[in-house]
């Protein structure tokens, strides 16, 4: 069986992570295929949206394969520092959306998953954590949880290390939606819908616009907006759209 399913569907991308019987943990193995799938529904001008979820009942994924990190640190190899998942946006550079499905344990490097994409729609009994610090870890991709709930709910998480319900996640902002478990996949398709149905280019650019510039002085913030956003404001696309509301129709999208 594979370690990740990667299917594609109506202009959505599913990436589920297939190892239940380790909680979808991430090892080696899974942290390639993660990488290669997640080039190729960036080089895919027919993916306009991705979904990300967990294989099983248990977890969407409970973070880094222990196992494998063990036997790794009782090795030559151990000294060698362990490569964290590259970043969605800033790493790889993708700027289509990206929805997180949480299903059961999101913990660790399942919440680091989680944090790198967009949206983040999860089920009632979901519990979330950033559990590291219980096993003497120091990840550094946690840097960026303060930007995205804030300073203090950012200690919260990191430095008590305990699972939070998903109503909490919610509550601290981390968490987009929460749902009933047999709507999880419902409702990150309902999302991922709706994101289809809006220009793609608008889409992507603004992704990237709200993503450069949130850190940044108002005046830098615009004169990158602008440029970013240059390419859809002369695209073929931005004439589809008002001559699709003119005409009371829905728009067809070229992608150019």
């Amino acid at each position: 069986m594979p370690v990740l399913i990667y299917e594609k569907k109506d202009r959505i991308a599913y990436l589920t992570l297939n190892r239940p019987e380790s909680m979808n943990a991430i090892n080696g193995e899974l942290r390639e295929a993660l990488t290669e799938a997640w080039n190729d529904f960036n080089s895919d001008d027919d993916m306009w949206v991705a979904i990300v979820t967990g294989a099983g009942e248990r977890a969407f994924c409970a973070g880094m394969d222990m196992k494998e990190r063990a036997s790794r640190d009782a090795g030559e190899e151990g000294r060698q520092q362990r490569r964290p998942l590259p970043s969605l946006a800033s790493g790889l550079g993708i700027w289509k959306p990206i929805i997180a499905a949480i299903n059961g344990y999101c913990l660790g490097a399942g919440f680091q998953l989680a944090q790198n994409c967009d949206f983040r729609i999860c089920a009632d009994d979901a519990l979330l954590g950033v559990t590291e610090v219980k096993r003497g870890l120091t990840p550094a991709w946690t840097v960026e949880l303060a930007k995205l709930i804030g300073l203090a709910h950012a200690l919260e998480m990191v430095l008590m290390g305990e699972n939070v319900t998903a109503q909490r996640a919610y509550e601290m902002g981390f968490v987009n939606k929460v749902v009933p478990r047999a709507e999880l996949m419902t409702e990150a398709e309902k999302w991922a819908k709706i994101l289809t149905e809006n220009a793609p280019l608008s889409v992507r650019g603004l992704k990237e616009v709200l993503y450069r510039g949130f850190t940044l002085p108002d005046e830098q913030a615009q004169a990158i907006a602008r440029h970013i956003l240059h390419r859809a404001t002369v695209s073929e696309d931005s004439k589809v759209g008002p001559r699709a509301f003119v005409e009371k129709r829905k728009p067809v999208w070229k992608g150019r």
